[in-house]
C-alpha cells in the first residue's frame, strides 16, 4: 500500500486586500463627510445676523482709548420705520442700524452704523444728512455702512480721526461702486463744498426746498438718479440739478413735462431758470442771475452713455463686453477648490493605501514565517501552500535490476521463490 502524507494549508484565511479595501473605503468616507461638515459649519460673515443677536459691527473698544459703555443695539426695520425719516431711509436701502455708546475716560459719544443694501444708499444718506448735521455730530461713508458719531454735550465736538479710527477696525463688506452721475458735475471753483445731494426718490427730493416741485414730475421706476449742486452766480446761489433718465423715451417723456411747467411760469421767472436736455440728462438751475455763466455751466455737463444689452442672460452680452460677475467668480474659485481638495485627498489615501499595504503585508509574511519557523514546518517543506507529497523513496527498484522495476514492495512468498531459483 503506498504511503500518502499530505500537508494542508489553512482553512480559513481573511484576505488582507479585501481588509485593506474595506480600509480604505471607510477613510475616504470619513474624509470626505469630515470636509463637507466642517463646510456647513463654517461662518459666513456676510450673511446678515438675526435681530437680538450679537452684532460684531462695532467693536468693543477701539483707538486704545475710546471703550464701550453699553451692548450693542441693533435695530431691524419693524423698529426703524417709526422713525421721522423712515421713508427716506428706506429709498436708500437701509436694512439695520446698529449704535453704541464709547467713553476715553472724559468724554462719552455714540457711535450709530446705518447698514445699507447698496454703496450708492450709503453715499446717498450721507450727502442727503451732510448739510443739517449739529455742530456735535460728524458722519462718513464706509461702504455699505454710514457711520455717525455724536456727544451727548455740546462742549465736545467729535473729530474726524475717530471716524478714521473706526474705519479700521469695522469689517468691510463688498459694497461695488460709487454713482457716476455725481462725478460729472463741473468742478469749478464757484461750486459750494460738498453741496452736491445724490437721490434716487420722491421723499429725499421732496426735502429739497429749491427743486421740490420736481417730486411730482419725476418718476423714479427704472432707476431713475438725481443730483444737486450749488453754484455762485454773480451775487446770488444758483441751484442745479440733474436727472437721468435710463431711456431716450422716459428723457423725452420727463423734459416735456418740465417744458410745460416752464411755459407755466411768469417770464421774469423764466429769466432766473435755465432748461436744457443733453442726451437722457435732464438739466436745471434756478436763481439764476448771469444767464450767459449758467449757460456756459451747464454746456460742461456731459452725457455718459450706457450700453444695455438686450436679454436675459449674461450670455446675450458679446463676451469682450461682459462685465466682472463677483458672483460667478466665487463659484468658479469656490468649484476649483473643491476639485483641487478631491484629488489631493484621493492622492493621500491612494499614498496612505500603499505604506498600509506595504506593513500589513510584510507584518502577514513575516508572522506566517516566524510561525512556521517555531513550529518546524520549514525544515519538512518550505512552501507555504497546502502540499500533496508521495513519499516513493522505500518503492524505487534496485540498481542491479535495470529492466524491472517493481511499483509495490516484496512479500515474504516472492523472497522465498527468487531464494530457491538462485540455489
Amino acid at each position: 500500500m503506498h504511503k500518502l502524507e499530505i500537508f494542508p494549508g489553512p482553512v480559513s484565511r481573511k484576505n488582507p486586500f479585501r481588509l485593506l479595501l474595506v480600509f480604505s473605503v471607510s477613510i475616504f468616507i470619513t474624509t470626505f463627510s469630515y470636509g463637507n461638515h466642517s463646510q456647513e459649519k463654517k461662518p459666513d460673515s456676510g450673511a446678515p445676523q438675526a435681530p437680538g443677536k450679537k452684532s460684531y459691527i462695532l467693536p468693543d473698544s477701539f483707538a486704545n482709548t475710546w471703550r464701550a459703555l453699553t451692548p450693542t443695539r441693533t435695530l431691524n426695520p419693524a423698529q426703524w420705520k417709526i422713525l421721522p425719516l423712515a421713508r427716506v431711509y428706506d429709498e436708500y436701502g437701509l436694512q439695520k442700524i446698529v449704535s453704541r455708546s464709547y467713553t476715553d475716560g472724559k468724554n462719552r459719544i455714540t457711535v450709530d452704523a446705518y447698514e445699507m443694501r447698496f454703496i450708492s444708499g450709503s453715499y446717498g444718506l450721507f450727502t442727503f444728512n451732510r448739510g443739517t448735521l449739529p455742530k456735535n455730530r460728524i458722519e462718513d461713508f464706509f461702504g455699505l455702512y454710514l457711520l455717525s458719531v455724536y456727544s451727548d454735550r455740546n462742549n465736545y465736538l467729535p473729530s474726524q480721526s475717530i471716524l478714521d479710527e473706526l474705519k479700521k477696525v469695522i469689517p468691510q463688506k463688498e459694497a461695488g461702486q460709487l454713482p457716476v452721475l455725481p462725478s460729472n458735475l463741473p468742478a469749478e471753483q464757484n461750486r459750494t463744498p460738498a453741496g452736491e445731494v445724490y437721490l434716487i426718490g420722491p421723499e429725499a427730493l421732496s426735502f429739497q426746498k429749491k427743486f421740490a416741485h420736481q417730486k411730482d414730475l419725476i418718476d423714479f421706476t427704472g432707476g431713475v438718479e438725481v443730483v444737486t449742486a450749488d453754484y455762485s452766480n454773480g451775487s446770488a446761489i444758483m441751484s442745479l440739478i440733474v436727472v437721468e433718465y435710463q431711456t431716450p423715451q422716459s428723457a423725452a417723456d420727463g423734459y416735456e413735462k418740465n417744458s410745460k411747467l416752464f411755459e407755466s411760469l411768469s417770464q421774469d421767472e423764466k429769466q432766473r431758470r435755465v432748461l436744457k436736455r443733453t442726451g437722457n440728462y435732464i438739466i436745471e438751475a434756478v436763481n439764476v442771475e448771469n444767464s450767459t455763466e449758467a449757460q456756459d455751466l451747464i454746456r460742461k455737463i456731459k452725457y455718459t452713455p450706457r450700453v444695455y444689452w438686450e436679454g436675459s442672460k449674461i450670455s446675450n452680452v458679446p463676451i469682450q463686453y461682459r462685465p466682472t460677475d463677483p458672483a460667478a467668480i466665487e463659484e468658479a474659485s469656490e468649484t476649483a477648490l473643491i476639485i483641487i481638495r478631491t484629488f489631493y485627498w484621493i492622492g493621500v489615501m491612494i499614498t496612505a493605501a500603499m505604506l498600509i499595504g506595504v506593513i500589513a503585508g510584510g507584518s502577514f509574511f513575516y508572522y506566517r514565517r516566524h510561525r512556521r519557523r517555531k513550529l518546524g514546518l520549514d525544515d519538512i517543506f518550505s512552501d507555504s501552500g497546502g502540499t500533496v507529497r508521495l513519499n516513493l523513496d522505500e518503492f524505487l527498484l534496485e540498481p542491479d535490476s535495470p529492466k524491472i522495476k517493481l511499483l509495490r514492495s516484496k512479500s515474504s512468498e516472492d523472497r522465498e521463490t527468487e531464494t530457491k531459483e538462485k540455489s
